[in-house]
């Protein structure tokens, strides 16, 4: 209980950043975030456009409240990753992203990124499609610039580094959405 009260809290606070519809609802931002995680769906970190933000918004319509205190978002890229294994084992060939879509958001993992999969929660009216060259861009440079923190990521010393990656896709998140507005007006 004392994480969905800090939950709200952290919502409330960053609340004046994103959108709001005709009733004044709080909606989601064109990107909320990506969950990036090894090739076995191990979370390695989050980048949300705040703190909490994914979870957040996949809770946020959940009418069932003891599958809502359950719901594990590291349980997203397991699932993810198990389908992209599962692809190879009944040989699909170059599938380079699963999408779920629904009415409230989108998943949508990218598996063609050699050292890790990411998978992007959005709204449900963003077309990934522009933006895959940009994301793949972003994704290739990080990789290279941090290529021995990542070999290193699993081990227990790598807090800061997660802490420190997930800062800086905090920021690229942010980033995402501007460009996703600038481009709608």
């Amino acid at each position: 209980m004392i994480a969905n009260d800090s939950l709200e809290l952290n919502t409330q606070e960053n609340k004046k950043d994103f959108y709001f519809n005709d009733e004044n609802d709080f909606s989601p931002p064109p990107f909320i975030g990506c969950l990036l995680s090894d090739k076995d769906g191990k979370t390695l970190a989050s980048f949300e456009v705040y703190k909490g933000a994914l979870e957040f918004f996949i809770k946020k319509n959940m009418k069932d409240k003891s599958r809502c205190e359950c719901f594990d978002v590291e349980l997203i890229p397991m699932y993810f990753c198990a389908l992209e294994r599962f692809s190879e084992e009944i040989n699909i060939q170059n599938v380079p992203c699963i999408n779920l879509k629904g009415t409230n958001i989108i998943l949508h993992s990218i598996f063609d990124l050699n050292h890790f999969t990411v998978i992007f929660l959005l709204n449900p009216f963003v077309h990934i499609k522009s933006y895959e060259n940009l994301i793949h861009t972003y994704f290739k440079e990080l990789y290279e610039e941090y290529k021995s923190e990542f070999h290193d990521i699993k081990k227990l010393s790598s807090i800061d580094f997660v802490n420190h990656l997930e800062i800086l896709g905090m920021e690229w998140i942010r980033h995402l959405n501007n460009i996703f507005l600038e481009k709608s007006m």
